[in-house]
């Protein structure tokens, strides 16, 4: 007896997902113009630059973003596994429970496939977090801390904001609007990479469009320091004043 061949699976190529909030009838996401500059540069990469119609998939997009209301939608381009053609997608979600703080733990050895493109390893590393019981902290091949499985790492020492100098990473809205923020206050940034246990000795903020900034509570089990309560309310509040209307009047007219 002969069994058919299993229906090949799409391949999610590019995605981007991000908060919906709505305040007095208007559907807002935070930084939504650094969110559609990511998208529109990580299609054209992974497309080869022979993607059609990416610009009126996103204008209708928004349109139905803002009607479904509160949530968290992602934007996919899929790669078809029955005729390997390019399809722009837009996934309607439920906003999950939003969390304000994080336990890391280590995940040795984990080699990403497009490691500075969000989507190719959304499953993987979702599974991986539930293995472990925690956000998975991706390391380099020294062991360094590179990054969360769905957050980017930001960390402070002596008034100064670090972020991780991995390039070959996901490039966080979320990590720039903060650093937009922080270029605001006058204050100093730097790049560097730590092991998980001296990251550790530091103030640790996991950042991502969903959750905004969430501070550290454990690394493998110790535990960071306290965050300064004036300096995480100062930046959370300088995120949420670049919450944007997601279908614009300018927008509907078109």
């Amino acid at each position: 007896m002969t069994h058919p061949e299993p229906a090949p699976r799409d391949e999610l190529l590019v995605a981007d997902s991000f908060r919906v909030r709505v305040r007095e009838g208007r559907a807002e996401v935070r930084g939504l113009s650094h969110h559609i500059d990511r998208f529109v540069c990580s299609t054209h990469r992974a497309s080869g630059g022979g993607l059609r119609g990416l610009g009126n998939f996103l204008d209708e997009a928004r349109f139905r973003i803002a009607e479904y209301g509160e949530g968290f939608p992602r934007w996919e381009l899929r790669r078809s596994g029955a005729d390997r053609g390019l399809q722009l997608r837009l996934s309607l979600r439920p906003l999950p429970e939003l969390r304000t703080a994080i336990e890391l733990r280590s995940a040795p050895g984990v080699v990403l496939e497009h490691p500075d493109r969000k989507g190719p390893n959304i499953s993987r590393l979702a599974e991986l977090n539930r293995s472990l019981g925690a956000e998975a902290l991706l390391l380099d091949p020294q062991r360094r801390a590179v990054e969360g499985a769905t957050t980017s790492l930001i960390w402070w020492e002596d008034g100064v904001l670090f972020a991780s100098e991995v390039s070959a990473r996901v490039p966080s809205v979320t990590e720039r609007l903060i650093d937009e923020a922080a270029t605001a206050f006058g204050i100093p940034r730097a790049s560097a990479s730590l092991e998980p246990e001296a990251l550790a000795a530091h103030e640790v903020w996991a950042v991502n469009a969903l959750h905004g900034i969430r501070p550290v509570s454990a690394i493998d089990g110790i535990m960071p320091p306290a965050p300064d309560p004036h300096r995480l309310a100062r930046f959370r509040e300088a995120i949420d004043a670049t919450w944007q209307e997601v279908a614009p009047a300018q927008l509907r007219i078109k």
